[in-house]
């Protein structure tokens, strides 16, 4: 990842302020973010009101705009799957005689921004700090492959990895797979760590998911759980529903269980691995993750989460703060 970003380069170089901070908002972010925000974000044009060309020109490029690079691991390697690509990071060391550990990540983008390319600084530090391997998704992007499609590239990259590790081709642990990802890549987590327990002939077995920023409910609006981050910076209301409506082009999809986990049956709620969630408190998805975590707990699900103060959904943009 450059190490500004593509968009903070652009933002630096524009004078008009697309997104400025709701004066109601200011004084509940965290003062870094508030200079953050002012010397960046507020003058990148929003994905919403820009031309889909313009759009469509660095859909793949690293996004969210990181701060810093990837960090040195021992080998990363890009492997066709046919419909999509995979990007796999492997630590230093001796391979361990059982195999690594292994993280299977979706990135963000509301479905249709990003790549592989994305959030490489994220996957090559959780390579080298957690020991593990890890495998970056490529799924395909709204609004050429919508709903269903990235759910089920999803799926065949957890089988992939999952029938890889079997065969010991990776070097990784089939007991030790773990799954994650942030805002829409997180939505794809939770449902793929639900299809991965309904798998036959065998569940495909999970230790741990990580969800940093999730989308969890896709049938949330501003008259619901939006009420109280109608301001929210960056991703906004208005945003969000441009997202979801090229994700889902039929609003009737966003009540099944697999665009909105948080709609999936108890029982089946009851198999999701030990959670981790990710919260912003200023983010506009902060209170589904908060009650998604409320409702795994609620059907024993083993939930830490972690609350980030004053902070929102372009987290990940301040990585290297």
């Amino acid at each position: 990842m450059a190490v500004v970003g593509h968009m903070l380069s652009d933002a630096e170089k524009s004078t008009t302020s697309y997104q400025p901070l709701h004066p109601s908002v200011r004084p509940k972010l965290d003062p870094e973010y508030v200079a953050f925000h002012d010397k960046y974000i507020q003058f990148v044009e929003p994905d919403d009101v820009r031309p889909w060309h313009a759009i469509h020109t660095r859909r793949r490029r690293p996004f969210p705009p990181g701060t810093s690079q990837p960090v040195s691991v021992k080998e990363v390697r890009d492997v066709d799957l046919g419909d999509f690509p995979v990007r796999i990071f492997w630590p230093e060391g001796e391979t361990p005689e059982s195999g690594w550990p292994v993280l299977v990540w979706y990135h963000g983008g509301g479905w249709a921004i990003g790549g592989i390319e994305n959030e490489n600084d994220f996957c090559s530090r959780m390579c080298r700090d957690a020991s593990c391997v890890v495998v970056t998704v490529g799924y395909r992007l709204c609004p050429e492959h919508p709903y269903p499609v990235p759910v089920e590239d999803a799926l065949e990259a957890l089988v992939w990895v999952h029938r890889q590790a079997a065969s010991g081709a990776l070097g990784i642990d089939t007991s030790r797979i773990a799954i994650g990802g942030t805002s829409a890549g997180g939505n794809l987590s939770a449902v793929t760590a639900l299809k991965a327990s309904l798998q036959q002939p065998k569940p495909i077995p999970l230790v741990l998911q990580l969800l940093l920023v999730p989308v969890i409910d896709n049938t949330a609006t501003v008259d619901s759980t939006w009420s109280t981050r109608t301001h929210a910076p960056w991703l906004t209301p208005a945003r969000m529903t441009w997202y979801r409506d090229m994700y889902l082009p039929n609003s009737k999809d966003a009540l099944k269980w697999d665009a909105s986990p948080n709609l999936a049956p108890a029982e089946l709620l009851g198999k999701t691995p030990k959670t981790w969630i990710g919260i912003a408190e200023q983010d506009l998805l902060a209170p589904e993750a908060a009650a998604f975590a409320d409702q795994l707990r609620t059907v024993g699900v083993d939930v830490d989460v972690e609350h980030y103060a004053g902070m929102t959904h372009t987290i990940l943009a301040m990585n290297g703060k």
